[in-house]
């Protein structure tokens, strides 16, 4: 049986952020503005999926696919490493700031530089949001985007390439862990298998590797009428 964590935007789309997703039959997605990813329970569900997202859209999918990709072209497939955190609540970071909607140009700003194909202009609607500035400019960000029960996913973790080796990242995600676990949540991440920076940061800040995950960027594309002729 599957455990939630193996499935995490669907246990998202159907219980935090249900009163955001768009739905067909058991096929859920995010809106493109807040995060490109959808979702389906089980590979039964896959005609569902293919009505719900239209022809030239693009999505993101984790572990649980459709049983064929007919219809659709892979943009991207490579493996996710999920991380989880088991351990002691951290120290809060005295320099991390609680990011609002006056922020978000910073932030879209950031993302777009480092980060540019999974935060969205409504992503920071998902959840809490830290950064560290330095005057007026956002150094460093991350925040929480998927969540259900007693789960909450740190994300977007960047920093901007002038402030790099300043140890904002591991402060942030630290920040996180103590924000999420105060609120009686355990608290997750993923990252590219085979980023092994990343992992390095997030393994030596003490979160352990929890699974890895197949992660699909596909397009819906048109199907060909077989009675029309070849071009």
């Amino acid at each position: 049986m599957l455990s939630p964590l193996d499935n995490p935007i669907w246990q998202s789309l159907t219980s935090r952020h249900a009163d955001l997703a768009l739905t067909h039959g058991q096929a859920v997605r995010y809106p493109a503005e807040v995060a490109p990813f959808a979702a389906i329970p089980t590979s039964e569900a896959s005609a569902d999926l293919n009505t719900l997202v239209q022809t030239g859209e693009t999505v993101g999918m984790v572990n649980v696919t459709p049983s064929t990709w007919e219809g659709w072209e892979i943009q991207k497939n490579f493996d996710l490493a999920q991380y989880a955190w088991d351990g002691p609540l951290p120290e809060a970071e005295p320099e991390a700031v609680l990011l609002t909607a006056e922020d978000l140009p910073k932030m879209l700003e950031l993302t777009a530089l480092v980060y540019p194909a999974y935060f969205r202009k409504g992503t920071a609607e998902l959840g809490d949001y830290f950064g560290i500035f330095q005057g007026d400019q956002l150094c460093a960000m991350a925040g929480i985007r998927m969540a259900f029960e007693g789960h909450q996913e740190i994300s977007a973790v960047c920093t901007h390439p002038d402030h790099r080796g300043k140890g904002y990242a591991s402060r942030l995600t630290l920040h996180l862990v103590r924000h999420i676990q105060s609120q009686g949540n355990r608290p997750f991440l993923h990252t590219e298998f085979d980023n092994k920076t990343a992992r390095r940061l997030y393994e030596r800040v003490g979160f352990k590797l929890r699974a890895t995950l197949p992660f699909f960027v596909v397009t819906r594309v048109q199907l060909r009428n077989l009675n029309e002729p070849s071009p």
